[in-house]
């Protein structure tokens, strides 16, 4: 076996590997300032991460042959639940799992693509006004497609929940 030199490999080799180092260097002096401060870090895998999670667990709910999350609750509120309740609910769970995915998604878009400061707006100013409206948005739905009977509201629902774990 002989191991001739061939220049002109060693010269592609090189430019590769200068080409690679260079993305690298442009890359990393980009997200330098992310990458330097760890307590972004932590915020961000903290809400992507409870986002993420709580899309999970109202989404794994609506796989074939489980009960969605919400009728689960719902449940616990009514004794019987009616069609239109039964498929009110998993459209809600629905929507649940979309919000949680989508604030998820544009949480993570703002960290990588926009200035630190508009992505901490976002997840520690805009957060919990976000799920305000998304539960007035619901209340008002319900009001709007659901019958008399089969309305409770959030503060009745909290009352039916606390009172079946006391029990």
């Amino acid at each position: 076996m002989s191991s001739e030199i061939n220049p002109g490999e060693d010269v592609k080799t090189s430019w590769l590997i200068g080409g690679a180092l260079a993305i690298a260097y442009a890359v990393f002096a980009h997200y330098v300032s992310v990458v330097t401060d760890l307590g972004a870090w932590f915020g961000f895998i903290q809400n992507v991460g409870i986002n993420t999670a709580l899309a999970f667990v109202f989404g794994r709910t609506l796989a074939a042959g489980r009960r969605p999350l919400v009728t689960k609750v719902a449940a616990m509120v009514h004794e019987e639940m009616s069609p239109a309740l039964n498929r009110y609910t998993r459209q809600v769970t629905v929507a649940w799992t979309l919000f949680f995915t989508a604030y998820a998604l544009v949480s993570a878009g703002l960290f990588f693509l926009a200035p630190v400061e508009a992505w901490s707006v976002f997840a520690n100013i805009l957060s919990l006004p976000l799920i305000a409206v998304m539960f007035l948005a619901e209340n008002e739905v319900r009001k709007r497609t659901l019958p008399k009977h089969d309305q409770v509201g959030l503060v009745g629902t909290v009352r039916a929940v606390r009172a079946k774990f006391r029990r």
